[in-house]
């Protein structure tokens, strides 16, 4: 694993803001590298990726050892889902599918090249170079077979007509508000959990507790996550090599937990965020927060900025990088068309960033 981040003494919360929406949703996602010295996270806004079957796509991408994978992941992972034969008919199992797809597309030779673009490690010419022996010890020449180093933890959603579903691997977290009470969509993954556990074992590997957190084999701090084929401490230990165990027996899998969840009347809206917030706000915290800025009229973009903010003026405050996406639901009722006022921009996709 790439060795931890010096965090900056003064952090950076210049955010990048991004809304828009359609008939049925209006949404709005910012992000901010805070205390991290690079940024790492990446996100997907989809708000029509299917307009035939009424389909909307959103993701957070958290990436660790740098942010080539989690960028990778918001430029194919949608596609995948929507390419795959069961997307109309059996969604979920195309989510489930595609997070397996991302780590296949990630052993090949063009994504090596695109993981290098981004410059985040130059996982490409590093893996091709130094480390090929040990993918391939009889190769005549340098092979590509993954990344080694870098990796993401991802949570998407996908909001269908009245169904939501949500495929989670990694400690990012999508939470739901029904009438103001917080419902979390999703589980977090990590190796000290009692299922997580149990998978690590039976794979060969070891949790511990150093550097304030749990680790599988003293390495990575999550048990799911997409990349990260290897971690280094001394050699080389596979976290997803095992070529007896199926890809979601791994120590580290990239196997998603998938939840569906009906859209009906009583939902208001959803929060997706990484670690970066909820390590410092509760669900309900969140909920209350977006609620009441909502019942003030705020912009969708002004809130998601505001809820950075607040993540990072806490106390302890938040020293990860951070982003949220917030996704309103537009309800046909008089009193939900009133609530939405400073919203009605919705089928409009705008940017913006700021330094405050």
């Amino acid at each position: 694993m790439a060795q931890p981040q010096r965090p900056l003494q003064v952090p950076d919360i210049s955010k990048s803001t991004y809304s828009g929406g359609n008939t049925r949703l209006a949404y709005a996602s910012s992000s901010m590298q805070g205390y991290r010295s690079t940024m790492e996270d990446a996100h997907a806004t989809i708000e029509n990726l299917d307009v035939p079957t009424n389909t909307s796509f959103f993701g957070v991408y958290d990436g660790h050892g740098g942010c080539a994978v989690a960028r990778y992941c918001a430029n194919h992972l949608h596609n995948k889902v929507f390419e795959h034969q069961d997307f109309s008919c059996n969604l979920p199992n195309a989510v489930r599918q595609s997070f397996f797809r991302m780590d296949e597309m990630l052993r090949n030779q063009a994504a090596s090249k695109e993981l290098t673009g981004y410059g985040s490690g130059s996982e490409y010419w590093r893996t091709a170079g130094s480390s090929w022996l040990r993918c391939a010890p009889c190769a005549q020449g340098p092979v590509y077979c993954g990344p080694l180093a870098e990796g993401c933890t991802a949570c998407v959603v996908l909001i269908r007509t009245n169904e939501i579903v949500v495929g989670n691997a990694g400690d990012a977290r999508c939470v739901l508000s029904r009438n103001g009470q917080a419902i979390a969509l999703s589980n977090d993954h990590k190796p000290n959990f009692p299922d997580e556990t149990q998978r690590i074992v039976a794979a060969g590997g070891s949790v511990s507790f150093s550097r304030g957190s749990h680790r599988v084999n003293n390495g990575i701090a999550v048990s799911r996550a997409i990349g990260i084929a290897y971690m280094f401490l001394g050699g080389d230990l596979s976290y997803k090599n095992d070529k007896k165990l199926r890809p979601e027996q791994q120590l580290l899998t990239c196997s998603p937990e998938i939840r569906t969840e009906q859209l009906t009347g009583d939902c208001e809206f959803l929060v997706i965020a990484c670690d970066g917030v909820w390590d410092v706000l509760s669900n309900q915290a969140v909920v209350d927060f977006v609620r009441l800025h909502l019942n003030n009229g705020v912009e969708l973009s002004v809130i998601c900025e505001s809820l950075l903010q607040e993540a990072i003026t806490q106390d302890p405050p938040s020293m990860d990088n951070m982003s949220v996406i917030l996704v309103r639901f537009l309800h046909s009722d008089d009193n939900r068309k009133a609530a939405t006022s400073g919203t009605s921009n919705a089928a409009t996709r705008t940017r913006r960033s700021n330094s405050g």
